[in-house]
């Protein structure tokens, strides 16, 4: 009782151990060669067994056992020494309040889905192989009555199928679990049994119950152990000790026990002959089947949610404080410092959005008048009238700017002449005395005038410098609110040499939709300080401007910088006609507009999932860039980047490769949306070899055999550069010769930053056949290409002065 107890502990406490220090891509590779030594143990053991009875005796033996476990307990000690750094420390101690742990293993079980099928598949693969291997024995019993000879008939078996299951387990498990993964490999036992069984139920003979018996003996303790054994790795390492050693020893033996129940009910009580009994096995093949599809679905979900969880923790991290959800903050800081409220609500001021939280509004009567004026301001750009009567009051505010602030508010919500107001309190600032006539005069009615409106207005605009800045700006604001008659005031401030003027008024054109001004904005798209504005405005045109856009999109004579932003606004419209604009142009030659162009579809996709995309022609997108990545690994290994990665030109290639990655990710999200691809890569690029295995097994589990086959050894970390190379010049079916031929293949790329890199390795190898090439880039719009290119010329200039002899300086 004591060995066999031992023997249970012994094996679930080895296989956790080998879980605890291998990431899931390890184990893949390692486990079927790992589980041969306990076939070769089987082999070896049974040998040395009659070997040492022989000369040793039977009692004897038992120390040659002892001593052998001691040398194991030596061995687990030396691997748990010499394990990975990022192997923690951390495994789960026993807890004193712990006074039931099976109890509490259940409990960690049932509340996991994933652990749940684990388990279940557990003890229905032991009830069954339970069940055949009492059909083998007795089966084995009946066509071989004498006792010797089925001795030696189990012996010749035992031994013939120890040999077959380690030659599979070196040979195959390994190849198996790496092109076919680890769902599928789930359903190679039971196939094999089911087939055994149907072969015993039609044919009852020695022959069909040894092959039945074999597919549980050969293939389940070689492929099917490692493959049971990889489940286990997606699971926290917090957890794995205690539900490993639940499983496989409580739910393992029940199973037996619920099998040898099962015979003993349906042979013993019911007379169902041995080869009857296959009608009860393939009924339990087929609940195998079914937990095993159950399994696998949740391997992939426990995976993705691992990943996922990895990518949230980054993003958070990563998140800057101007990011954070500035209602909360807002609420949370509402008692404290006047410096924290009015840095809070600057956050507001600074969103597109121009809904405020309702406690903007009690912050009317805050002692700070800072505070006030910016509060006042927030709700009049909110247009919030339901705090009307409060700020009427704030006209009478001690401080000038509360004052202006509230009487623009009031010259917007309400109805009555400003000028009242102004003679009966005066001292406001000249710019809000001017905003609040010109918006009465302005405003539909029998006191509309508006060639008066228009003169006035035209005073605030007109007046240039800083003393006159926040005039205009006002002007600016107080456009996007009058009647659409005041074009000519617009186009000024949209030359505004101020920023925030020029935001402004930018704004106001997309509040008015000013359909003649669009091109104006467009042409200023590519201005870093106004880019984020001007997508904004642009945006709500709508489907009226989808033809411009897709012009200037298309139209290669458009300067660069304006094309690649386009797709920005084209992604903010949003509607079916702007993404089809964007998948037409997802095959330009222009990278960073490619680049652009993928990353709105991919998020257009992911806010409209049910529209549908052109698979096709993203595949084919997909297909051209999964080779120009390979591409880029024959110029890496040809220029000699591997040697010295610190050189200029291997960091500005490996920087391309980066942006190649990313297109190729969110390519694949477009193609598999029903995917989490967005985790798989941003945890792939981990330096956690965990999380990175996690993402590689988790692309492994759900990619379709040809696509991972072309994507796992790009980004597979123990895929070697050498390796990378290797397989695109097999997969393009050339090489590149020498490092003039990598330069032609970088100068023939249509990314600005590649060609960067191939200017500087012209001037650096003094290439002069590249001249022309260099002269053309000189002129590009690209600052970086030109700036390079003109330094490039130089160097060739100065190489031929040199050759002839004069001094280059």
């Amino acid at each position: 009782i004591l060995s066999l107890i031992l023997g249970i502990l012994l094996t679930s406490q080895f296989w956790t151990l080998a879980n605890f220090v291998m990431t899931t891509r390890e184990a893949k590779r390692s486990f079927g060669f790992i589980g041969s030594g306990a076939i070769l143990g089987w082999i070896v053991g049974g040998l040395a067994t009659r070997t040492g009875v022989r000369y040793l005796g039977t009692e004897n033996m038992l120390a040659v056992v002892a001593v052998s476990l001691f040398i194991c307990a030596g061995l687990v000690i030396l691997i748990w020494r010499d394990r990975p750094s990022y192997v923690g420390n951390d495994t789960p101690a026993a807890s004193s309040s712990d006074r039931f742990p099976l109890l509490g293993s259940l409990s960690v079980i049932h509340k996991s889905p994933y652990l749940r099928s684990i388990a279940a598949l557990i003890l229905v693969s032991a009830l069954t192989t339970t069940i055949a291997g009492w059909q083998f024995k007795a089966i084995a019993k009946a066509s071989v009555p004498d006792t010797d000879e089925l001795a030696m008939f189990f012996g010749t078996f035992n031994m013939v199928a120890g040999l077959i299951s380690l030659v599979l387990q070196l040979l195959l498990t390994g190849r198996v679990l790496r092109a076919i993964g680890v769902g599928p490999a789930l359903f190679i036992v039971p196939t094999a049994m089911l087939m055994g069984s149907f072969g015993v139920l039609l044919l009852g003979t020695i022959v069909a119950a040894a092959a039945l018996k074999a597919s549980d003996q050969v293939l389940r303790y070689s492929i099917d152990k490692a493959t049971v054994e990889l489940l286990y790795l997606p699971v926290p390492a917090s957890e794995t000790f205690r539900v490993k050693s639940f499983i496989d020893t409580v739910v393992y033996r029940v199973g037996d026990a619920s099998g040898g129940l099962l015979v003993l009910v349906f042979a013993a009580a019911l007379h169902f002959t041995p080869a009857q009994m296959s009608v009860i096995g393939v009924v339990c093949v087929a609940a195998w089947m079914a937990i095993a599809v159950i399994a696998r679905r949740q391997y992939v979900e426990n995976l993705r949610e691992s990943i996922h969880q990895h990518r949230v923790d980054a993003e958070r991290a990563s998140m800057p404080v101007l990011d954070r959800d500035t209602s909360a903050l807002i609420t949370s800081r509402l008692k404290g410092s006047p410096h924290e409220i009015a840095y809070a609500l600057s956050l507001f001021e600074a969103s597109h959005d121009r809904k405020v939280h309702p406690a903007v509004r009690g912050l009317l009567r805050h002692e700070d008048a800072g505070i006030r004026q910016q509060a006042v301001r927030l709700l009049t750009r909110a247009g919030d009238a339901s705090v009307k009567l409060d700020v009427e009051r704030l006209v009478r505010d001690p401080d000038l700017g509360v004052r202006t602030e509230a009487l623009l508010y009031l010259s917007e919500f309400d109805p009555g002449d400003p000028l009242q107001r102004i003679e009966a309190l005066g001292d406001f600032e000249d710019f809000s005395i001017q905003a609040s006539v010109i918006a009465f005069l302005a405003r539909p009615g029998r006191s509309q005038n508006l060639d008066a409106a228009k003169l006035m207005l035209a005073r605030m605009v007109d007046q240039p410098g800083e003393a006159w800045r926040r005039a205009r700006l006002e002007a600016a604001r107080l456009i996007a609110v009058l009647p659409d008659h005041f074009e000519r005031e617009l186009r000024v401030l949209l030359d505004d040499d101020d920023v925030e003027v020029a935001r402004a008024a930018i704004a106001a054109v997309g509040t008015l939709r000013k359909r003649v001004l669009v091109e104006e904005l467009l042409e200023r798209l590519h201005e870093p300080a106004l880019g984020e504005q001007v997508v904004t405005a642009l945006a709500q045109f709508g489907d009226r401007i989808v033809g411009t856009l897709r012009d200037y999109m298309l139209d290669h004579e458009t300067p660069a910088n304006t094309r690649r932003e386009v797709p920005k606004v084209l992604q903010e419209i949003g509607t079916p006609a702007a993404q089809s604009v964007l998948v037409e142009s997802v095959l330009d030659r222009d990278v960073v507009l490619r680049y652009h162009t993928i990353a709105a579809l991919n998020r257009l996709g992911q806010a409209h999932p049910e529209r549908a995309t052109d698979r096709k022609l993203i595949e084919s997108v997909h297909a051209a860039e999964v080779m120009g990545h390979y591409r880029s690994y024959q110029v890496l290994g040809t220029l000699g980047a591997l040697d010295d990665p610190g050189n200029p030109v291997a960091l500005g290639l490996r920087e391309s490769m980066d942006k190649e990655a990313e297109r190729i990710f969110r390519l694949l999200k477009l193609m598999y949306p029903q995917y989490d691809m967005h985790s798989a890569y941003v945890s792939m690029q981990s330096a956690d070899p965990i999380v990175h295995d996690n993402a590689i097994e988790f692309m492994d589990s759900v990619l379709p055999p040809e696509v991972r086959a072309l994507i796992i050894p790009l980004f597979d970390r123990d895929v070697s550069t050498q390796d990378r190379i290797a397989a695109a010049n097999k997969m393009l079916g050339t090489s590149l010769d020498d490092r003039e031929e990598a330069i032609e293949v970088m100068a023939l790329s249509q990314d600005p930053w590649l060609r960067a890199c191939a200017a500087f390795a012209m001037g650096e190898m003094r290439l002069t056949r590249f001249a022309a090439q260099l002269d053309a880039w000189a002129a590009d719009d690209d600052a970086l290409l030109r700036a390079t290119a003109l330094d490039a010329r130089q160097k060739l200039r100065h190489a031929a002065m040199a050759a002839a002899g004069v001094d280059a300086v």
